[in-house]
């Protein structure tokens, strides 16, 4: 009879272990792909002027918004391990090759190592400038709360559209927007 408890206890703690793995999980992917709430908006408004540093290549050199002026720029905030910042990465490059030169895009990774970053930049053969903000410092200058965090500035400087999350074809739209222009 002992025996059988024991082999009980043990079962119902494997299943403990199970479940909470099985949560743990489900936090983790979903983590950057829930639902976006007003709250995770980035605090810069479409019209403003954004913050001039925009964060260093893997090399180290600083690049800023004020060397990009009269041309189309989108900042792509990210991290390499959420799927949704992987997902707007790998197909934003299709958008790059279909707009030759018609606008700058730089994908900026909050925190992580540059080898880190520049492994997956290998990996997912990204076909634009990748930059690091190791502090996160630039992304509390544009009030970022959520990733992927797109941004979009027009010719002028100034924010023309945000989006959190995978918005690959509506970014598609708002840059079609401001060509025309």
């Amino acid at each position: 009879m002992y025996v059988v408890y024991r082999l009980l206890d043990h079962i119902m703690k494997v299943k403990c272990i199970c479940l909470l793995l099985l949560i743990l999980s489900l936090c983790i992917i979903t983590d950057c792909s829930s639902p976006v709430t007003r709250s995770e908006m980035p605090a810069i408004q479409k019209g403003a002027s954004p913050p001039d540093l925009l964060g260093e290549t893997l090399d180290g050199h600083e690049i800023r918004l004020s060397d990009l002026s009269g041309k189309i720029v989108v900042l792509i905030f990210w991290k390499t391990w959420c799927n949704a910042c992987k997902q707007e990465l790998i197909e934003t490059k299709a958008l790059v090759h279909a707009y030759q030169n018609k606008f700058i895009i730089y994908a900026i990774n909050i925190g992580e190592p540059p080898d880190v970053v520049r492994k997956f930049q290998r990996l997912y053969r990204l076909n634009y400038p990748v930059l690091v903000d190791r502090q996160a410092t630039i992304i509390s200058s544009y009030g970022i709360k959520a990733w992927p965090t797109t941004i979009l500035i027009n010719r002028q400087g100034r924010v023309h559209w945000t989006s959190i999350g995978s918005e690959v074809e509506n970014m598609r739209q708002e840059i079609e927007v401001l060509l025309r222009e």
